[in-house]
């Protein structure tokens, strides 16, 4: 019973990853597609990276 409910989740999640990976591969053809998007998507990603190691570095 318990092995049929791994299964099923394992399913669903392998699913929703392929769902979700769909989205981003037309994300990113959007924005390749425009380089007018590059810009502020650019500044954005710049700024996360900073962020995080501005974190990371900080502990």
């Amino acid at each position: 019973m318990l092995t049929m409910e791994v299964n099923t989740s394992l399913a669903t999640l392998g699913q929703i990853f392929t769902q979700i990976m769909t989205w981003v591969g037309d994300l990113v053809s959007t924005i390749s597609s425009q380089p007018l998007l590059l810009i502020p998507v650019g500044i954005f990603m710049v700024g996360a990276v900073i962020g995080l190691a501005g974190r990371l570095i900080g502990r």
